[in-house]
This record gives structure tokens, C-alpha cells and sequence, in this order.
């Protein structure tokens, strides 16, 4: 069964609340002990990592979309406003934050804007980002507990559970693409950034990706 198929998606429809290549990224940094621990063959790169940085990386092809689809560009907005909110809600990553919206842009750009159907970038952004937090971070909420901060629609768990899935397929379980923050751990380590100078660089260079 083809997963774009209209009775599919019409499937995964839920009411409007009525109240209103494969490439691991390893971070420098943990949670626990927020001071990276740089080993002194972290620092000894080969002069084609970059070359191999570049060549994983893939064109974003959501751009020209957004220039000629007012609404997409609407809905896409208030998707990435709802997804970077609740990311600081759980305090989740930027690396969690940028994999999710790397998700719905692969995701919406893969499937036919649906006007009429509002409810679905809502959808593909709780599953994208419930995707990206099952990746990146060691505790993941309840797919409930995921929507917070002003939802303007609520979908149950089963719900988001299929969009995952229809997420999955439509990206090939492509799941690690090669991010900004590939680059900032490549570039620190180069430096030879170390101790809190390297995490000082990482967490700035963090919120400018995420404003």
C-alpha cells in the first residue's frame, strides 16, 4: 500500500481541540558534565573530514517552495515556532531541535501541500520532533506529554504513532543527515578548542542556530 495514499492520511485526522547516508554525531559535551573531554586524538582529524562533511551534506530543497507557497511558509513557521518552544519546554538539544525541523522539511517537501488539511503540518511537526528526541536524547516524554506550549490541535498517541511511520518511509529512514552542528565539532576540534572554552564556543554557536 502506497504510505501517500489520500486514505492515509485522512487516517491520521484528529479534531481540533475544542478549549483552544548513515553519520552518527557525536557531541563534544554531555548533559551530566557539561565540560567537554577533548582526547588528543580528537584533535588529530584528517585533512578530508571535511571534504567527507561536505560531500554527506544535502541541499535543503524546501526554499524555493517557501518563496512561492505563502501557505506552506505560514504553516512551516508556526511548525518550527511549536517545535522549538517545546524543545525548551524539555529542554531537549539544539541538536534534537535542528534533526526535527531537518525532518519536517524533508518530510513536507516530499509530499503535496494539502490546504485543506491544516491539522497535518501540526501532525508531521509532533511526529518529526517525537522522531528526532528518540534519536538525539536519552529521555524521551510521553508522545502526550510532547504537546505543550499552546498545541493548537491534540492528536492520540496511535495517531502519532502512524505519522512516524509515514514519516519513516517517506525519508527512507534517513534518519542522521549531516547537520550545521557537524561543522561546529569539526571546527572546534581543528581549533583545538578545549575545556570550557570548547563548550562556551559549541552553546553559542547553538543558540545562533536555533534563533
Amino acid at each position: 500500500m502506497a504510505f501517500n495514499s489520500p486514505f492515509v492520511i485522512d487516517s491520521l485526522y484528529c479534531s481540533e481541540d475544542t478549549g483552544e547516508d548513515h553519520f552518527v554525531e557525536e557531541s563534544c559535551f554531555n548533559k551530566s558534565n557539561p565540560f567537554p573531554i577533548l582526547l588528543e586524538q580528537d584533535l588529530l582529524w584528517e585533512d578530508d573530514e571535511l571534504s567527507s562533511l561536505l560531500s554527506k551534506e544535502e541541499q535543503s530543497q524546501m526554499y524555493n517552495c517557501l518563496q512561492t507557497n505563502g501557505n506552506l511558509a505560514v504553516a512551516r513557521f508556526n511548525a518550527v515556532d511549536w517545535m522549538l518552544k517545546v524543545t525548551a519546554h524539555h529542554s531537549f538539544s539544539a541538536l534534537t531541535a535542528v534533526l526535527a525541523v531537518n525532518y519536517l522539511d524533508r518530510f513536507l517537501f516530499s509530499l503535496p501541500f494539502q490546504t485543506d488539511k491544516p491539522w497535518m503540518t501540526q501532525l508531521g511537526a509532533v511526529a518529526c520532533l517525537s522522531l528526532a528526541a528518540k534519536v538525539e536524547e536519552t529521555q524521551v516524554p510521553l508522545l502526550l506529554d510532547l504537546q505543550v506550549e499552546e498545541s493548537k490541535y491534540y492528536f492520540e498517541a496511535k495517531t502519532i504513532q502512524r505519522m512516524e511511520i509515514l514519516v519513516l518511509s517517506t525519508l527512507q529512514w534517513k534518519m542522521n543527515p549531516i547537520t550545521p552542528i557537524s561543522f561546529l565539532h569539526y571546527i572546534a576540534r581543528r581549533l583545538g578548542l578545549k575545556g570550557h572554552v570548547c563548550w562556551e564556543f559549541l552553546r553559542r554557536c547553538d543558540q545562533i542556530l536555533l534563533s
